[in-house]
């Protein structure tokens, strides 16, 4: 059975800020097509919610994974409710680490 997918609720900000960011470099094309390939891997979470890099050092139970090239999604399983919490997306060079700290 799928896992559900729960926001955090600065996600959807860290998502329009690598649009803006994307888009303002590379056109608003390009900045949506990015935005797309990031939410279609978080929906993929859904199947596959174990995937990723264990950095439990930084908040109890986060993984981390790339996406999208040069995206970073930090998220908890939690496996008795059945559901994936992302906690911050990020891109490129960006501080995903201190997001983590911040919202945790």
């Amino acid at each position: 059975m799928p896992y559900t997918i729960t926001l955090h609720p600065l996600v959807e900000a860290d998502l329009y800020q690598i649009g803006e960011l994307i888009s303002d470099f590379a056109g608003l094309r390009i900045g949506q097509s990015k935005i797309n390939e990031i939410t279609a891997f978080i929906e993929r979470l859904t199947h596959f919610p174990h995937i990723g890099t264990i950095r439990s050092d930084l908040y109890p139970g986060l993984l981390s994974i790339p996406a999208s090239e040069k995206a970073v999604v930090c998220f908890v399983v939690k496996d008795e409710a059945q559901s994936v919490f992302v906690l911050c997306v990020s891109y490129g060079r960006a501080d995903w680490q201190a997001r983590v700290r911040e919202r945790g």
